[in-house]
């Protein structure tokens, strides 16, 4: 006994500028925290006394096998490595709060919440796992600890435990007992066999609050953090802003037509204000975003919202939205995304107990901002966390407006769970939701009730453009007849921009290398899926710029979906290689964006390469394809206004066919206790292929760097690298990234970001090799011959990757 530390003696991490952390403040604090949070008017169980005296008590034990004799050695640094202290933890807990309840009466209707604590306890450092993993709640070596000691300390603040033996000989008993007792409480999760799916989601949304409860409680008493939001006045200057906005940007007939829109629909949210869920439906080019973030401003004026958090399935579309966002308000808008995470290998766990829990770091995984921008995959997160640090984004989630654009994009399998997750955190949360769209999918199958609708009709005397079905067409026919554009418009000193979207990377590059033969290079671009995403700005910005300077030339682009939701580029003639009837639509809204001069044409064709292989399937599901070749037989000629109800008559008989509703049983099975069938399978996007990333040090004229991206242009100075083989060379000098602080390692991770492309795992290997990616690094490829300047990596033989865009 006389090696153990007492437990009044024990740290919870290494002593700092003359500071001791100790076990028994940290175990306090986190207490209080889960307790203070739990005691909110948000939670159901407010103001249930034993309720929040259960919580707390997983808060208290969540650490207390720091004090193993073992554990404290390591934290001072006198030995490496310490026991995991988190089985342990859970096991203390499901001991201590079974006697708990049993002692106040209250054990068979508490026991699925003492069950989801011990739970959360055993993965509080790791991936959130299946309540059947019992091997992760496990008995400790009872004799490496201070027993006595932390006796007196849980009598002090749970005096009812006094009769309650924590010895050695007693927690070695509970491991006969335990087993039985954690079956007890799993058969509390049997729903039968008609299931209500809202009332089961709604209780896991409810499990993980009280994860969040102990996570946030647990990672703020190391780095104290402020919740931070919008006032009143706060939001009367982003409206004023916001008018300022609009007035200043757009041509005059566009911006009229937005304007009339926005009053439209804000007097629609004012007959209709206390809904959770709306639908802003709004052509596209009419300035859905800026009405949604009129709406947000509307919202925290009169209802007293505090937050905003806009969503978007794409990389180019969230930071185009960022910018706009600041320039569009005047604020600060905090990014997180695939390219702002750190590349951060070392454990949740170890971070902790080494003090490494930043303030920087937690404000961006907790999304400590007024503002945030995100990607499906984040915002998914918050909604099915996978690991317990994953539930810091529910931790300032309470009173926000929540903006999702483009959600057709989500995969019709995995829409509907996602609505059911989305419904229940809202309703905890006091969330109002916001779907972004000129091609809304149906809510009937995921939602309790319908969205309210905020909706604005094209204006009919200005169709903007019109559809135009062709015949089939292979590579040849495409570029002959973009090169006679000139017939399709009526005549006049303007220069034609037309653009030609097809359905994969080969497809593209094909159409394209018959143009390059005919075509100024000056007047030709090529956008896709494995270019790395600086190159790809660059050339949006030369596109938008030779548009708007060189308006006598013709301007060619041949592009992959990519360009069709989020790129702010505007075209005269548009062909596309006919795909469904959403992405056609999303298509469209890139022709004659502004309503400016003539009408613009899009012309579809089925796509044939090589004039035999139609390469639509590749991509679009085959019932997906009939559907919408069975509307689109209607008529040969269609107006855009005539396209809106389309694509309602679209959804509402794809649905008829296939509900969805299978997915949902994942609902179900993750209450019952198979959780990581949400937090770590579910997918926005469906299935894709595995990807790996491969950095490439792509060379620029100099005249490019005119349109490299502001951030970026920043990014280079603060960190003063200008070159791509120089970042590549910190990158993989670790002890350069060791000394930058955590914003600095930020500013650094997203530079290099800006040179990474993420390709099929066999494209990779062949590119790069394997063996870099067994060191779980990403290898730089050296060849200058697979990255083409101008055409990225479709140069490189990609016909068999054809799923991807």
């Amino acid at each position: 006994m006389s090696r153990l530390i007492p437990f009044a003696q024990c740290i919870a991490r290494p002593d700092e500028q003359g500071g001791t952390h100790l076990l028994k403040d940290h175990l306090l604090g986190v207490k209080e925290a889960v307790e203070q949070r739990l005691k909110s008017e948000c939670c159901p169980y407010c103001h249930d006394r034993i309720f929040i005296r259960l919580a707390g008590l997983a808060g208290v034990c969540h650490d207390m096998a720091k004090a193993h004799r073992r554990w404290q050695s390591y934290i001072r640094g006198q030995n490496k490595g310490g026991p995991n202290h988190a089985p342990e933890g859970a096991f203390l807990f499901s001991y201590l709060g079974f006697h708990l309840l049993q002692q106040e009466s209250k054990w068979p209707s508490y026991a699925v919440f003492w069950l989801w604590l011990t739970r959360d306890i055993a993965d509080h450092h790791g991936a959130l796992k299946h309540l059947d993993e019992k091997h992760r709640i496990g008995a400790g070596t009872w004799e490496e600890m201070d027993l006595p000691g932390i006796t007196r300390f849980i009598e002090q603040i749970y005096p009812e435990l006094r009769q309650v033996p924590i010895t050695a000989e007693a927690l070695d008993q509970w491991i006969d007992r335990l087993y039985d007792v954690l079956q007890e409480a799993s058969d509390g999760l049997d729903l039968g066999y008609s299931p209500d799916y809202g009332k089961a989601m709604a209780q896991l949304t409810f499990w993980r609050e009280l994860t969040t409860a102990l996570i946030a409680g647990d990672r703020f008493h190391v780095a104290p953090m402020e919740r931070v939001g919008f006032s009143q006045e706060d939001h009367i200057r982003h409206d004023r802003a916001l008018d300022e906005f609009c007035r200043n940007n757009g041509e005059q007939v566009m911006a009229d037509i937005r304007g009339q829109a926005q009053r439209q629909i804000l007097n629609q949210l004012a007959r209709d204000p206390r809904r959770r869920i709306y639908t802003l439906e709004m052509p596209t080019g009419y300035g859905k975003t800026i009405t949604a973030l009129k709406i947000a401003a509307w919202l925290g004026r009169e209802q007293g919202y505090e937050k905003i958090i806009y969503v978007a399935p794409y990389l180019s579309i969230l930071e185009q939205t960022s910018g706009v966002m600041e320039k569009a308000m005047g604020a600060s808008v905090l990014e997180h995304h695939s390219l702002a995470v750190l590349e951060e290998k070392q454990k949740d766990e170890d971070r902790e107990e080494e003090g490494q829990f930043h303030s920087g770091q937690l404000m961006m995984e907790a999304w400590a901002n007024p503002v945030i921008c995100t990607s499906f995959q984040q915002w998914s997160k918050a909604l099915f966390p996978g690991k317990a640090q994953d539930t810091l984004r529910r931790a300032y989630l309470h009173n926000s407006v929540v903006i999702i654009d483009e959600p057709q994009i989500f995969a019709p399998e995995s829409w509907n769970v996602f609505l059911c997750g989305l419904e229940s955190v809202a309703q905890l949360y006091n969330l109002r939701i916001f779907f972004l769209s000129a091609t809304m999918p149906p809510f009937d199958y995921g939602l309790s009730e319908q969205p309210g609708c905020l909706a604005v009709n094209p204006v009919q005397q200005i169709e903007r453009y019109q559809v135009e079905q062709k015949r089939e067409m292979d590579e040849q026919g495409v570029a002959g007849y973009l090169l006679k554009g000139s017939e399709l418009l009526a005549a006049d000193e303007r220069g034609l921009s037309q653009a030609a979207i097809l359905n994969t990377i080969a497809d593209a590059y094909l159409v394209y290398k018959q143009l390059a033969a005919r075509v100024e290079p000056s007047q030709l671009k090529l956008l896709h899926g494995m270019m790395i995403p600086l190159h790809k700005r660059v050339e949006i910005e030369k596109i938008r710029h030779f548009q708007a300077e060189n308006k006598r030339e013709g301007q060619y682009v041949v592009s992959t979906q990519i360009i069709e939701a989020g790129v702010d580029l505007s075209f005269d003639h548009i062909m596309r290689a006919l795909p469904i009837l959403p992405s056609l639509i999303q298509a469209a809204g890139r022709v004659n964006r502004n309503g400016s001069g003539r009408r613009g044409i899009l012309t579809l064709m089925t796509f044939l390469r090589g004039g035999e292989k139609n390469t639509r399937g590749f991509i679009y599901p085959s019932e997906l394809q009939k559907l919408t070749d069975e509307l689109l037989q209607k008529q040969d000629v269609w107006l855009e206004s005539e396209l809106l109800e389309l694509i309602k008559e679209y959804y509402r008989r794809m649905f008829a066919r296939n509900s969805y509703e299978a997915g949902k049983q994942a609902i179900i099975d993750a209450y019952e206790g198979n959780w990581p069938l949400l937090g770590q399978q579910f997918k926005p996007f469906g299935e894709d292929y595995f990807k790996l990333p491969v950095f490439v040090p792509w060379q620029t004229e100099e005249e490019d760097q005119a349109y490299f991206p502001q951030r970026f242009v920043e990014l280079q100075e603060r960190l003063g690298l200008y070159e791509a083989e120089d970042i590549y060379a910190c990158y993989e000098d670790r002890d350069y990234y060791s000394r930058l602080s955590f914003k600095g390692r930020k500013e650094f991770m997203i530079l290099l970001n800006h040179y990474v492309v993420n390709v099929p795992a066999k494209l990779a290997f062949s590119l790069v090799g394997k063996e870099l990616y067994l060191k779980n690094r990403i290898p730089c490829l050296w060849s200058g011959n697979d990255y083409d300047p101008v055409a990225g990596l479709a140069k490189r033989a990609v016909e068999g990757f054809d799923a991807i865009i």
